[in-house]
């Protein structure tokens, strides 16, 4: 389903994350008004047809009550002329109580995107996240109580993070019931205050072959255990890559990703061949291995058929198997 989205930066926000630059990724300095968001949802559905609209940008259960509501109203006239098919929002775990979600079932949200960005209570410190994994499972527990599904923003290499933190975040998304997620590694963004720690010498952005690793091992985690990954990467417009001042961009990151995933998944099996849909012609074009098209995808080992699910599932928990593990030790 295509999402028409509407970012509302900043509005709710109470503290300013280290790597947050709102207007450097959006162009907006305050939301559009009632008349341009009519305008806007009236060209995409032009283009779109049916479409969900997502409040993105702030922390949306954190702006005033009345505010929220004139929001959700607007995009309910949507909803009830069957143009919208529903309504979703970002919003912080720490703002997420009964109130506050009973509201949002009351006027028609579907779906909620929490900015965990991390499980790890250090990680969450140093990043001026403002709340713990506490909230996050609580912010969580409420959601499913009221029949509102939800999925989780996940961030690697942040300050103070790990590859291993990255991968048990991963695990956790699942164990809460997470329905989809994103994961994109942090950049440095113009006029963020990660910026200043970056010219200060003070941290370091994860190359992209490693953000490639990382995510790709996060995916199969993921994705093994049924939690659909919708993005990988920070989109930022063209017009808007110079303010992009550091850390892993591109273009392609969710296709290298997922390269790097075929190529791990066939050399764990000690696969003899993939097999791949059209869908996944992308992903395998560039791997040099043996490879052919057929009706669904997954591998060739020992001159049987294991399909990607199964597969991706071994893999994934040989990868969380090795964590623990070291963890451990």
């Amino acid at each position: 389903m295509k999402i028409l989205p509407v970012f509302l930066p900043q509005r709710g926000c109470k503290n300013r994350c280290i790597f947050c630059s709102q207007q450097a990724i959006t162009g907006l300095e305050k939301p559009l008004g009632f008349e341009e968001l009519d305008e806007l949802a009236r060209k995409y559905s032009n283009t779109a047809g049916r479409f969900e609209i997502a409040f993105y940008g702030g922390t949306f259960t954190a702006m005033d009550g009345h505010e929220q509501v004139r929001y959700l109203q607007w995009a309910s006239r949507y909803v009830k002329s069957g143009v919208c098919t529903g309504i979703r929002l970002s919003t912080r775990p720490d703002e997420i109580d009964e109130p506050r979600v009973k509201i949002l079932k009351e006027n028609g949200v579907s779906f909620v995107e929490l900015g965990v960005q991390s499980f790890d209570d250090e990680v969450l410190k140093l990043n001026r996240r403002g709340y713990t994994s506490a909230d996050v499972y609580r912010a969580c527990e409420i959601l499913k109580k009221h029949g509102i599904d939800f999925g989780v923003h996940l961030m690697v290499g942040l300050v103070g993070d790990e590859s291993s933190k990255d991968i048990l975040s991963a695990r956790q998304a699942v164990e809460v019931g997470s329905k989809s997620c994103r994961v994109h590694p942090t950049l440095v963004l113009k006029d963020s205050p990660l910026e200043v720690l970056y010219r200060l010498g003070e941290y370091t952005p994860m190359d992209l072959e490693t953000a490639i690793d990382v995510c790709s091992d996060m995916v199969s985690i993921l994705e093994g255990h049924g939690v659909r990954v919708i993005r990988l990467g920070l989109y930022v417009p063209l017009e808007l890559l110079k303010n992009v001042v550091a850390g892993p961009l591109h273009p392609r990151l969710g296709e290298l990703v997922r390269t790097r995933l075929v190529e791990k998944v066939f050399n764990f099996l000690n696969a003899s061949a993939v097999v791949h849909t059209h869908r996944e012609s992308s992903w395998v074009s560039s791997l040099d291995v043996p490879k052919f098209e057929g009706a669904e995808f997954g591998f060739i080992v020992k001159e049987s058929f294991v399909p990607w699910q199964s597969s991706l599932r071994l893999y994934a928990e040989s990868i969380l198997q090795g964590v623990i593990q070291c963890s451990k030790n």
